[in-house]
């Protein structure tokens, strides 16, 4: 009787399928850290991936994604330089409070003294974005899904610092998804509202500025102009 044999499903294939259960579109700057994962978003995943001329406008790119659709942004650098190219854009997002993961080759873990090995995380630090460390080839998937969760809660950028020699290790491990609490955490009422009902009534060109919270609110708001 043959034996099914089990194919083998590699760290880049377990990155490219978790980041698919989040999101659809990807943008970035591919090198060798990151190349079989964008390859296999697109290729294995049936994802989108929309090459930046420069990687800080992968992260700009997610950025104004993220914002305009509501969903977590994601984008993709290797390492070194690439990195340190992304500084400004990311500071960008954190100050506007926008989610989006950056997901960052680095260097081999078992060559410290490879040409464009730096202190990823010290980088990331400078910016005020978060940074998620790809722990090992067994927990890639889930250190996805954990980055793609603090993204959401923390409404800032996370850099996952992905090992380029954990590329082509085996990965064990089903893809998992963190639910997020996403109920505005103040809703306004009692006084607070009826204050803002007298300014609106008594104003004679009320003027209503939305915010980036206010994705999907748009009829509402115009009925609220009327």
């Amino acid at each position: 009787m043959d034996q099914m044999v089990k194919q083998k499903t590699y760290v880049y294939q377990a990155v490219a399928r978790a980041v698919r259960d989040h999101g659809d579109t990807m943008f970035g700057l591919m090198g060798d850290a990151n190349l079989f994962m964008v390859d296999h978003f697109a290729r294995g995943c049936d994802g989108r991936f929309v090459p930046a001329t420069h990687e800080a406008n992968s992260v700009l790119m997610a950025l104004a994604y993220a914002h305009a659709s509501g969903k977590v942004g994601i984008a993709t650098v290797t390492h070194g330089p690439a990195l340190t190219n992304c500084v400004t854009a990311l500071t960008e997002g954190v100050r506007g409070h926008i989610p989006m993961v950056l997901l960052a080759g680095d260097t081999p873990v078992t060559n410290p003294h490879h040409l464009q090995s730096i202190d990823q995380a010290d980088v990331v630090k400078v910016t005020g974005a978060g940074f998620e460390q790809m722990r090992s080839p067994e927990t890639a998937s889930r250190d996805v899904a954990r980055a793609f969760y603090r993204a959401r809660v923390e409404r800032r950028p996370i850099v996952l610092n992905m090992p380029a020699d954990f590329m082509w290790q085996e990965h064990g491990q089903d893809a998992v998804v963190y639910e997020v609490f996403e109920t505005p955490g103040y809703v306004p009422e009692g006084g607070a509202v009826d204050r803002a009902i007298g300014m609106i009534a008594s104003a004679r060109r009320p003027l209503i500025l939305a915010g980036g919270g206010a994705i999907g609110a748009r009829d509402r708001l115009i009925r609220l102009a009327d």
